[in-house]
């Protein structure tokens, strides 16, 4: 039977990751919806159900794969009994990468237009900066 402090550590370690999780959800929904904007400035308007088709297929928003792929990799984290140091240091560095300045320079670029012209960006971004900043501090 684990003991007290496994468990303990364990909750801390799910909660940072769940924090984490909601913090990258609120900056890609805000980005995609800076995003959209942009698109149907240049296209005309999207009907709703070919949204979900473009943010997948096309190749404008491509560049949010890598905020995607890290999204997914919490919620496979999420899905196991045990989170293991390793495993969750290895997550809040990804994220720290992605959003700093040594990241892939195409999601970069993009993410920096949409934080100067997004207010929903800005604020998301603040927070998620906060989130990573307090899984830093974790045992």
């Amino acid at each position: 039977m684990p003991n007290e402090q496994f468990l303990a550590t364990q909750e801390t370690r799910r909660s940072g990751l769940k924090a984490l999780r909601a913090a990258l959800l609120q900056v890609h929904k805000e980005v995609i919806g800076h995003d959209r904007a942009q698109y149907e400035r240049l296209n005309g308007p999207i009907p709703a159900g070919l949204f979900v088709q473009l943010v997948t297929e096309d190749n404008y928003f491509r560049w949010l794969d890598p905020l995607s792929r890290l999204i997914i990799e919490i919620d496979e984290e999420l899905e196991a009994k045990e989170h293991h140091d390793d495993t969750c240091r290895a997550v809040g560095r990804a994220a720290e990468k992605l959003f700093s300045d040594g990241a892939d320079p195409g999601f970069r670029k993009r993410y920096q237009e949409a934080l100067q012209d997004e207010s929903g960006v800005i604020v998301a971004h603040g927070r998620l900066m906060s989130v990573i900043g307090q899984l830093r501090q974790l045992p």
